[in-house]
């Protein structure tokens, strides 16, 4: 019962996530889309101190907005801080649940000598913090956001390279996108929302609104606003091992990035002036092919030295290799497979043994393992496999 509980607290883990990251993503991309399309008023408006107005319908209705510097107390506005509050919150439990507490299979490269799982989950917990105290010193530091661009372009570089080389590659992508969303999270919590609330309070005593809080709000806002689809593009690559798997894959992760930051620029750039920048998109384009390209490179194999297994291990593992490499190896020769699903490879007792729970949940608990029985495994090859996956310390669940 214990068991089923805790992976309960995954799957709610992961709605919640998701159901946080819809509202948040959803309501910056909307005023982001308000901010932009808004124009000088053209007629008489209902406020004072109307800067722009926009014009809207949706849902069988018309909508009517103004932005405008209240010179009053209006209490019904409202703040939007709680879905990146909870996004954050949820994404962190995510990241304790799978890789930290699933660090030997999860967040280091199974199979492969490296950082201790704790020594893991440190350099993890520093990925998430370090990089946001570095974005916070320089826009503290520097005005030009084009410097800033140029600052974290390097830094988001380094990173996508370093954790490539100590952590498992899905894990790498994911803790990438997991140090911006920490930069998007903490800039609404500790720069847009206290800037909030600072006007807020000025309105409440009917002073007029200090333009610098709205302006430090504001550029904080907008960064956020480059950042989320090549947080999203991150987070989604887990289920496409493709792009994660060859040695080049930092380059894979780096230029569908550039792609999407550029796509999203194009975008602001058309809403603000409905100027369309043909460059800009074309300029899309070529980073996204140039990823795909870099995705393509066949990763490299790892071999088994045969001489060094004993009787049983030589058995065990000729079976895996007729019945599961087919689909669980760096280059997949069944058809069908570019790359090995959820990036598992079986190619090494190394790599078996580190996701021995996984196997026997999949190929001995249940027949999930080939799929169909494809590749005709017998009961008499499970029974072995099933013998020695509990030997090297398989969790045994329920047949």
């Amino acid at each position: 019962m214990i068991d089923i509980l805790y992976e309960w607290l995954g799957y709610l883990g992961r709605w919640g996530h998701i159901v946080a990251v819809i509202v948040w993503i959803g309501t910056s991309f909307y005023f982001n889309w308000l901010d932009l399309s808004e124009r000088p008023p053209k007629a008489k408006t209902l406020k004072p101190n109307v800067v722009g107005e926009v014009h809207e319908m949706h849902g069988g209705s018309f909508y009517y907005h103004e932005r405008f510097w209240p010179t009053e107390d209006n209490p019904r506005t409202l703040a939007h801080s709680g879905p990146a509050q909870l996004t954050f919150l949820t994404g962190l439990f995510l990241v304790f649940y799978i890789y930290w507490l699933g660090a030997d299979v999860y967040l280091l490269n199974p199979g492969k000598d490296g950082l201790s799982s704790w020594a893991a989950i440190g350099v993890s917990a520093l990925v998430m913090v370090v990089p946001w105290l570095i974005y916070h010193a320089l826009c503290k530091a520097v005005l030009n956001d084009k410097i800033v661009f140029c600052v974290m372009a390097v830094l988001v570089t380094v990173v996508s390279y370093l954790t490539l080389q100590v952590f498992s590659p899905r894990a790498a992508f994911v803790h990438v996108g997991a140090m911006l969303g920490t930069i998007m999270a903490a800039n609404v919590q500790y720069v847009i929302i206290p800037n909030h609330i600072k006007m807020r309070g000025q309105v409440k005593k009917s002073e007029p609104v200090n333009q610098e809080f709205h302006k430090l709000a504001k550029r904080r806002s907008q960064h956020n606003n480059y950042m989320t689809l090549p947080v999203v593009f991150s987070m989604i690559s887990i289920h496409f091992p493709l792009a994660t798997l060859n040695e080049w894959a930092w380059i894979t992760l780096l230029l569908v990035m550039a792609s999407l930051f550029t796509l999203r620029h194009y975008r602001n750039i058309y809403l603000a002036t409905d100027v369309n920048k043909p460059g800009l998109l074309a300029l899309a384009f070529a980073l996204l092919a140039g990823g795909i390209a870099a995705s393509s490179i066949p990763a490299k194999m790892e071999t088994q030295d045969l001489v060094a297994l004993s009787a049983t291990e030589q058995q065990i593992f000729d079976i895996v290799q007729q019945r599961c490499s087919g689909c669980h190896a760096a280059q997949p020769t069944e058809e069908g497979y570019e790359a090995p699903p959820a990036g598992v490879r079986f190619e090494t007792m190394a790599q078996m043994e580190a996701y021995k729970d996984q196997m026997y949940t999949q190929a001995i608990a249940s027949d999930l393992m080939p799929p169909g029985n494809w590749t005709e495994i017998t009961d008499t090859e499970r029974q072995a496999l099933g013998e020695w996956l509990v030997s090297v310390g398989a969790v045994v669940q329920s047949e």
